[in-house]
């Protein structure tokens, strides 16, 4: 995580917070002690280094698993994945892990999901969040846009618009004309 990014995610030292440069640091030797709580929305290595990140009674938080899908991995070798974390909190060494699903917890507790969902509407409204959108798409671009998910790369999100019409329905923006010069060569 760049400094800007830090600064924009909240993420301060002195709030405890402690800010990681993945592509430049292993986060599991970042805090020698282990970390009190790691919410992993990627899931690389089957969340194994992230469970041994942690310190005795430490959380882990998982909430996504893109690294199984851009490495194409097949469902039931996510579904040991999740197996395997729910296993890890038998362990002795009073590591924690938990499970997050926005499905789940939608379908759990409809009330909670809806004032989570009014307050985080609330934020983008005032702005106090401004998440990343690479490019808003219609319908007919979803296909693609998995493609694109699944190679990586992406400075943003991808956002379905309902409302917006079919890549091959949108009229091309007009550009003014570039003024040329002509030179007027006399007839001979």
């Amino acid at each position: 995580m760049g400094h800007r990014a830090r600064r924009a995610c909240g993420a301060d030292p002195r709030a405890g917070a402690t800010p990681i440069d993945y592509q430049r640091e292993d986060f599991t030797r970042v805090l020698p002690g282990g970390f009190d709580v790691v919410f992993d929305g990627i899931g690389e290595d089957g969340y194994r280094r992230s469970f041994a990140a942690l310190k005795r009674g430490g959380l882990l938080c998982a909430y996504g698993y893109s690294a199984g899908v851009q490495a194409h991995r097949r469902m039931l070798t996510m579904l040991m994945w999740l197996a395997r974390l729910y296993l890890w909190g038998w362990l002795p060494g009073g590591k924690r892990t938990r499970v997050y699903s926005i499905n789940v917890m939608r379908a759990r507790h409809p009330a909670w999901f809806q004032e989570d969902l009014e307050r985080l509407f609330g934020l983008l409204a005032t702005r106090t969040i401004q998440p990343r959108v690479a490019e808003r798409i219609s319908f007919d671009e979803v296909a693609e846009a998995h493609r694109r998910l699944e190679a990586g790369g992406l400075e943003g999100k991808l956002v379905l618009c309902p409302d917006l019409p079919s890549r091959r329905d949108r009229v091309p923006l007009q550009r003014e004309p570039v003024p040329t010069s002509v030179q007027a060569t006399p007839a001979t």
